[in-house]
């Protein structure tokens, strides 16, 4: 292990119960905003590829009320 991460593990070790997990809820909470981003740019990317990336929000709530119409109907029908 590097030198910078070891002396990083010290300083944590170091600090009291409540720094520690203070600091593990920020960086927990820094990691998933981190996977947030992440998703998010991969779906962009996906709409784009797929020619989607600027459809109306209005066309995308219609075609989901279309879908889950189609569902009921299929789910519970009469």
């Amino acid at each position: 292990m590097n030198a910078k991460v070891d002396e990083l593990a010290a300083e944590i070790a170091a600090l009291d119960e409540t720094e520690q997990k203070a600091l593990f809820e920020r960086a927990a909470e820094l990691s998933f905003r981190h996977g947030l981003i992440e998703l998010s740019d991969s779906y962009r990317k996906r709409l784009a590829q797929q020619g989607e990336i600027d459809r109306a929000a209005e066309d995308i709530l219609a075609k989901l009320r279309q879908i889950r119409e189609e569902i009921a109907a299929r789910e519970y029908p009469g």
